[in-house]
């Protein structure tokens, strides 16, 4: 399947080497598309439809409302993974994501349920769905500051926050339920997801969690602490039961700190986003050669306005799944109009009542096992983000404050007593609280002055001269060898003036960047031109040998000295960036 030679193979005249039976823009057979569209949409439907009856349960919300809480959530998931899939304008991937209830609002959706209803999520949903929005839109200049790292840090921490819940939900704490039940009832849903974890194939794994809920569900029934008698009287096609619960316009004070939890929560999505975006273009094109950024923007555009949908709808916020990566990788079929009917099945299935019901009644203790696996797996989803750009002293100290600070936070143990009563939704939230501390410290990193600098110069030949005194300048501070000075004039200066001899540009200037770290200079251009791929041009130039053309010449002696080009066009913005090796350098 996914190691197989593609029908679709043979390209221009040469043979693909990619492991895709189908990429991005191929139709498979409809036969094919339908069948994978329904598998997919077997994956996801448990996180999509549990997820938010976890806050609903927790929350003490009356359960003639889980129809419409289910109902919204399936709806939204199909409308978010349509935009996603198809891409309209600017706003969506157009790969094959698919959008769904976000586990990581479990914590927040938690205490804005417990003090307004579902009304007071729906309200944060909507007016947290702008902020990832507004960090698409500056995806450029926000993405040293809003970091994997980051994410990774405030991921462990939604753990941190939310693993109680799952282990009250396997105890069945609620419920008159002997113990000893609800222990065997866990005990054989986690046995069961973890034992096609660890033993099964990669066709097994994929569905070990709803495995794991079908047995759990199963052996609750043989003790009598499941009920499906609703799940008959129910029809197979209709509207949910219950009401939609509108909005929470009665402001309080306490809200702002619930407010700021929520945004803390949006932005990481948006991170997460961020990644998935990338990974998925990387399994979906043959020979593949580099991310294009404008489509990753278009994925967290995507998620920004599934985000207001969900809400609007009035159930938790959504996020971009990564179990369209993994399905990709394992059937080797990225088309897009899988994605398509995904986001048709996901509408159908919102209008069953039958489905609404059989998910309601799903006992606590397997919803707890089952929130229990999300959550490890979501740890260590966090620690691999927040090491996805390495581990240093800078990263250290990031996760290392954030991170215990947030726990701190979270359970009360900073002086609770002095804290101001409208800061306790988020002082008290080791989320927004440890996240906070993040980006604090991550500003705070780049706002250091030592080791960094940055210059604007006019976009003309004769500034060249202005950006020689400033490279001088800066090799004088940091007292920088010789031999790492001359690197840095040839690559800088031969990369400004391939710039400067572009006729398609917007702007009139040219941002230099400059920073030291790691043992290496750091070089970063910004730029508004319409350039091409400039890091596949270095490339080519340096494979050639025509030495009269001096474009060519000057990327030549780019590519012989810089490591690490990398040039990302994000909302019609240019960073080009590289770095020198000072192997042979002793600075500081």
């Amino acid at each position: 399947m996914a190691g197989s030679l593609s029908p679709q193979g043979v390209k221009n005249g040469t043979l693909s080497t990619s492991p895709l039976l189908y990429a991005v823009d191929e139709t498979p057979p409809e036969w094919m598309s339908v069948f994978l569209g329904l598998q997919m949409v077997m994956l996801v439907l448990a996180p999509i439809a549990v997820t938010p009856i976890v806050v609903a349960r927790m929350a003490g919300i009356d359960p003639g409302e889980y129809g419409w809480i289910i109902f919204a959530s399936l709806l939204a998931s199909g409308i978010g993974t349509l935009i996603q899939v198809r891409r309209f304008g600017a706003v969506g991937s157009g790969y094959f994501l698919v959008i769904g209830s976000s586990g990581s609002f479990i914590a927040c959706g938690l205490a804005a349920a417990q003090m307004g209803g579902m009304a007071l999520v729906a309200t944060m949903a909507v007016l947290t769905a702008p902020l990832q929005l507004f960090l698409a839109w500056f995806l450029g200049p926000m993405r040293r500051i809003i970091t994997p790292l980051v994410g990774g840090v405030v991921i462990m921490l939604i753990v941190v926050s939310v693993l109680g819940i799952s282990l009250d939900m396997m105890a069945n704490t609620r419920s008159s339920v002997p113990s000893l039940h609800s222990f065997w009832v866990s005990a054989t849903t986690l046995a069961v997801i973890l034992g096609l974890a660890i033993f099964g194939n990669r066709h097994l794994r994929l569905w070990s969690l709803v495995i794991g809920l079908l047995a759990g569900t199963l052996v609750a029934a043989g003790l009598g602490l499941a009920d499906f008698s609703a799940v008959a009287q129910r029809p197979w096609l209709g509207l949910p039961d219950g009401q939609w619960q509108g909005f929470a316009l009665d402001f309080r004070p306490e809200w702002i700190g619930l407010y700021l939890a929520f945004a803390m929560v949006t932005l990481v999505g948006a991170v997460e986003t961020l990644g998935d975006g990338m990974a998925i273009q990387r399994i979906s094109q043959r020979n593949f050669r580099k991310v294009d950024y404008e489509r990753v923007q278009g994925a967290m555009y995507a998620d920004g306005v599934a985000n207001a949908v969900a809400g609007t709808l009035g159930t938790l916020p959504n996020t971009t799944y990564s179990n369209a990566i993994a399905a990709v990788q394992l059937t080797g079929v990225a088309s897009r109009r899988v994605g398509l009917y995904v986001a048709l099945f996901l509408g159908l299935l919102a209008f069953s009542p039958k489905l609404s019901a059989l998910i309601t009644a799903i006992p606590s203790p397997v919803v707890g096992a089952f929130l229990f696996i999300l959550l490890a797996m979501l740890f260590v989803t966090g620690i691999q983000l927040a090491a996805s750009e390495g581990l240093n002293y800078e990263s250290g100290v990031i996760i290392g404050v954030s991170f215990w600070m947030g726990y701190v936070f979270q359970n009360k143990l900073f002086f609770a007593d002095l804290m101001p009563l409208w800061l306790g939704p988020f002082l008290n939230n080791g989320i927004a609280a440890g996240g906070l501390f993040a980006i604090v410290l991550s500003l705070l990193f780049q706002m250091k002055p030592a080791g960094r600098a940055r210059r604007v110069f006019s976009r003309q030949a004769a500034a060249m001269t202005d950006l020689q005194d400033f490279i001088n300048e800066y090799a004088a501070v940091r007292r920088m060898p010789v031999q790492v000075l001359q690197r840095l004039h040839l690559t800088a200066e031969e990369l400004f003036m391939h710039l400067c001899g572009s006729q398609t540009f917007r702007g009139p200037e040219l941002k230099v960047l400059l920073h030291f770290a790691d043992g290496r200079v750091h070089v970063e251009f910004v730029d508004a031109s319409d350039l091409k791929d400039l890091d596949f041009v270095v490339e080519e130039a340096g494979e050639m040998n025509d030495f009269m053309d001096p474009d060519l010449l000057g990327l030549r002696i780019l590519n012989r000295f810089a490591s690490g080009l990398r040039h990302l066009r994000i909302g019609g913005v240019n960073y080009i960036s590289y770095h020198l090796a000072a192997d042979d350098a002793s600075y500081g």
